[in-house]
C-alpha cells in the first residue's frame, strides 16, 4: 500500500520553501497534529539544493494500535526532506525519508513542489516500511494513514500559515 496526495497552495513557490523550512511552521504543524516539536535545522541555502531535518516526538496515544505495545511512551520521529535545486520555474522535487526511533519503520517519499506563478501545486507519493517478523505489514499498513496525514497536513496549513506570516 503506498500513500498519495496532491494539494493547491495559494502562495508561490519561494514562500512555501520559506515555510517548509521554517522552525515557527514546523512547530505550527507539530501543534496541528498534536505532536511534539523538538528541532528543525536546514543545510545549504534555499537559492540551490538544502536540507531540513525536523525531529517530532509522538506519544503513544498517536501511534497505530498495533504498534503501540512496541512505542513504550512514544516515538521520535526524524524527517529528512532533500529539496533539489530550482529549475528554471522554481519548481523542485523533494525526496523526504522518515525514520522512527528505536523501530525498525521508516517512511519515504517522494514529492514535487510545482510553480504555477501564484500557486504552488504539492504532490506526495510516499511508502511506509516496517522490517518487524510476523507483524511488519499490518504496522506498515496501519502508519500509512498517519504518515500520509502528516505530510498532507504540512501542505494544507501552508497557505493560511504564509498569509498570517507575510
Amino acid at each position: 500500500m503506498a500513500m498519495q496526495e496532491s494539494h493547491t497552495i495559494n502562495a508561490p513557490i519561494d514562500q512555501v520553501l520559506e515555510a517548509f523550512s521554517s522552525e515557527d511552521f514546523a512547530r505550527h504543524v507539530a501543534q496541528k497534529a498534536g505532536v511534539g516539536f523538538e528541532s528543525l535545522s536546514v543545510d545549504g541555502d534555499r537559492s540551490s539544493a538544502f536540507t531540513v531535518t525536523t525531529v517530532r516526538s509522538v506519544g503513544a496515544d498517536k501511534v497505530p494500535s498495533i504498534a503501540q505495545k512496541f512505542v513504550g511512551n512514544g516515538v521520535k520521529l526524524t524527517q529528512v526532506d532533500e529539496f533539489s535545486a530550482p529549475q528554471g520555474d522554481g519548481s523542485r522535487t523533494v525526496e523526504t525519508t522518515i525514520d522512527v526511533s528505536g523501530m525498525p519503520v521508516s517512511a519515504t517519499a517522494h514529492q514535487n513542489l510545482t510553480s504555477k506563478g501564484e500557486t504552488t501545486v504539492v504532490d506526495v507519493k510516499g511508502e511506509v516500511k516496517a522490517n518487524i517478523p510476523l507483524v511488519g505489514k499490518k504496522i506498515s499498513a496501519a502508519a500509512e494513514p498517519y504518515i500520509g496525514k502528516a505530510l498532507s497536513l504540512q501542505s494544507t496549513t501552508a497557505e493560511a500559515w504564509i498569509k498570517d506570516h507575510n
